[in-house]
């Protein structure tokens, strides 16, 4: 069952991983239209060059940012799965009960 949950796991960090490749590209390539055109223009294209560069600093800084989250959430999950693993493995020791103390010496017998 925990390899299950593990593949699922991986999956998941996996097509995070792959999804926020995709649309940090896509970011990207989308704006850059605006900026090649801006920076056609003389006056413009100093501020457009520069505008640019934060704007995919920006861009690849939130990308970068998701996938660190995402890398970071799996192997707290790795280490979560593992504790439960080992907790269904292992059985607990079952815990000793005190035998019931012996009848008070001065008590008289109980009739049947």
């Amino acid at each position: 069952m925990m390899n299950r949950w593990r593949g699922l796991k991986a999956l998941v960090v996996d097509a995070v991983d792959h999804g926020s490749r995709a649309v940090e590209r896509i970011q990207k390539e989308t704006a850059s239209v605006p900026f090649d055109i801006l920076e056609q223009v003389p006056p413009l294209a100093a501020p457009a060059k520069v505008v640019r560069f934060f704007h995919d600093a920006g861009v690849s800084g939130v990308h970068v940012t998701i996938r660190l989250v995402t890398r970071l959430t799996g192997r707290a999950l790795d280490v979560a799965l593992d504790v439960l693993e080992h907790s269904q493995a292992t059985p607990e020791p079952p815990v000793p009960t005190e035998p019931a103390p012996p009848p008070h010496p001065a008590s008289p017998p109980v009739p049947p």
